[in-house]
């Protein structure tokens, strides 16, 4: 899984330039050099923005151009949380990026950071993902052929403007020679992996989203300081002992002082809706996450090149996880769950929960929006207003459809999207 992450990462940055490079020119030679090598992504988006306005079936610039806004989106996101600090009392980031602690370092001075300030955060990587999602689609069904060396990719992830060994993502994906030096790592992108990234910048948009749609204020003021360090708040503004530490049942002050802010966010996770058309916005990106899912596969059915595949068809080899065996049965049932969550957002089945005989209608749940509790949903009562009789997913049509993924459906789910 933190391979994977990793992978996703490393394309998003690396393919730009052999979207360019295809043109075989000196201009575009330099371009790879100067952006991808040196980790400056930003700038690349000019570029290729130029470079698609030339000709406007210029597929190949469109996918370039999308893959590189959808890893601006990340480097940007990842910088604003470096610099206010954020998992640095956990291993925050390798957690998200698949990497080793040698290579992500963490921010021992970071900045204060205002809920406000986190809110807006979360905005720019929304507005970041819709550019990226705008660009991808343009691509549309026309053929596009990307084929890239991951082994070079670098991620300004802290925001320094240099670059070290810990800016080599490529390093994470790549095997290495004698020397150390990674080894390429070549993948081909087509048009079915333009509809698979646009998938993804959908299902992220419905996951900040959800979190902006949200007012989690009480949350933020009471416990925050557990992922940001400085967080300006209400606990932060009273926080504070004598100068004695103390060491209780093998817990340290500064321990102690997680696991109770930890506490208190499970606590205080009832968020009132603060916007419900942006919670309305999270059911139509979902949808449409599984629409293009739907058009991913209908467009790897008709390929005939095997070409280092992204993402592959039955008949063909993954170019980047080869232990992954993408067989026409686990497409099919892939596709099955696929149809079982849309008929759950639109209230045509309901889903089961494990204290009551009715089940929730989910269509309900964005229509008429109540505060989102986190431990009321557990035990039931947040879950009564929306109990109705009818067709739900039983657990054993659920365990035979997981069954065909023998044991890897959470591995091939991140994978198919």
């Amino acid at each position: 899984m933190k391979k994977l992450i990793s992978l996703i990462m490393a394309a998003s940055f690396a393919c730009f330039a052999f979207s360019a490079a295809a043109r075989a020119d000196n201009a575009a030679t330099e371009l790879f050099q100067k952006y991808l090598a040196n980790g400056r992504i930003g700038e690349a988006d000019e570029q290729l923005l130029a470079l698609a306005a030339k000709a406007t079936n210029n597929a190949d610039a469109q996918l370039g151009l999308g893959l590189v806004r959808t890893a601006r989106a990340f480097e940007k996101l990842a910088q604003s949380l470096f610099k206010h600090g954020f998992g640095s009392k956990s291993d925050g980031y390798e957690l998200y990026l698949g990497l080793g602690a040698s290579q992500i370092a963490r921010n021992g001075n970071p900045e204060p950071i205002t809920y406000e300030q986190f809110r807006g955060i979360l905005a720019t990587f929304i507005a970041d993902l819709d550019s990226a999602d705008k660009a991808l689609a343009a691509v549309g069904d026309k053929p596009a052929k990307l084929k890239v060396d991951l082994s070079v990719a670098r991620f300004d992830w802290n925001g320094d403007g240099k670059v070290g060994p810990e800016d080599h993502i490529g390093r994470a994906i790549s095997d290495t020679n004698e020397n150390g030096d990674p080894l390429p790592f070549i993948v081909g992108f087509d048009t079915a992996d333009a509809k698979w990234l646009q998938g993804y910048d959908n299902l992220l948009m419905a996951v900040a989203k959800a979190w902006l749609s949200h007012d989690f204020s009480e949350s933020w003021n009471s416990s925050f300081s557990v992922v940001f360090p400085r967080a300006v708040s209400t606990m932060s503004a009273v926080n504070g002992r004598g100068a004695d530490e103390y060491t209780m049942f093998g817990v340290n002050e500064a321990q102690a002082d997680d696991i109770a802010d930890f506490i208190t966010l499970i606590h205080t996770i009832r968020w009132p809706v603060a916007d419900t058309a942006m919670w309305s916005d999270v059911r139509i990106h979902l949808k449409k996450v599984i629409a293009l899912n739907r058009e991913t596969w209908a467009l790897i059915d008709k390929e005939t090149d095997d070409d280092h595949e992204w993402l592959p068809g039955p008949k063909q080899k993954s170019g980047v996880l080869p232990s992954f065996n993408v067989t026409q049965e686990r497409i099919q049932a892939w596709l099955a769950v696929l149809s079982q969550f849309e008929a759950a957002l639109d209230g045509k089945i309901l889903i089961p929960h494990w204290r009551f005989d009715k089940g929730i209608n989910l269509a309900k749940v964005f229509d008429d929006p109540k505060p989102f509790d986190f431990i009321l949903w557990l035990t039931g009562p947040a879950a009564v207003p929306y109990l109705e009789d009818g067709p739900a997913m039983s657990s054993g049509e659920w365990n035979q459809i997981t069954a065909i993924f023998e044991g890897n459906f959470a591995s091939y789910a991140f994978y198919f999207n």
